[in-house]
């Protein structure tokens, strides 16, 4: 089950829609005949939310399933902690995208403060950050999209830590910004990951474009 979900993820990635859905139908036909595994039953559901969402389907709905199935999960603080970041995350994506900035940013500050886990931090903390950014907060954005980056080098994120540089890199704006967007771009050709960058080269053509 957890192979179909990878590869569900990555093809996710890569925008394989059918090639997703495919691979998340045999995860939960997997997970249908097991008892327990919590933790598998909460990734499809924020995996299959996710894929909803890049469908262009209605996603609230699968997101309140989330919602149920974690709350009945028997998960460790850490799990429960990336979880839950996980799914204030798509939330919040949403509602970024609807104009809700203030109800997103609310989202991410019902987040615990404590560092549970580096994963959970740097979801809160580049939430906060965008959030602070589309508030006029730019000081406290950058602080926080800073910190972001850090959490990610705790974990050994490495692709989360060029997206809080390419996060720092739009706060920071024209010339500043330009040294952290370097750096996310040569993470993204050392993980030859195409989808990365094709973010750092779009948002390069943002910030030129603004002058």
């Amino acid at each position: 089950m957890w192979l179909h979900l990878g590869h569900a993820s990555c093809a996710l990635r890569a925008r394989a829609l059918d090639d997703a859905s495919a691979q998340l139908v045999k995860a939960a036909a997997a997970l249908a005949g097991l008892a327990g595994h919590d933790d598998a039953r909460v990734e499809l559901a924020l995996v299959q939310a996710y894929a909803a969402s890049q469908r262009g389907e209605p996603v609230l709905a699968a997101l309140d399933a989330v919602e149920a199935t974690l709350a009945a999960a028997a998960l460790g603080p850490a799990d429960a902690a990336c979880f839950r970041a996980r799914v204030v995350d798509q939330r919040a994506y949403q509602l970024n995208r609807a104009g809700d900035h203030a109800a997103a940013l609310a989202l991410f500050e019902s987040l615990p403060a404590s560092d549970v886990h580096p994963f959970a931090s740097y979801r809160r903390d580049a939430g906060l950050a965008f959030g602070c950014l589309r508030a006029g907060r730019s000081d406290e954005a950058l602080r926080l999209a800073l910190r972001a980056c850090e959490h990610a080098g705790d974990g050994g994120y490495t692709r989360l830590r060029a997206m809080g540089l390419l996060l720092v890199a739009r706060i920071q704006g024209q010339p500043e910004g330009d040294l952290a967007r370097a750096r996310a771009h040569a993470i993204a050709r050392r993980l030859d990951d195409h989808e990365l960058l094709a973010r750092v080269e779009r948002q390069a053509r943002r910030s030129s474009e603004r002058g």
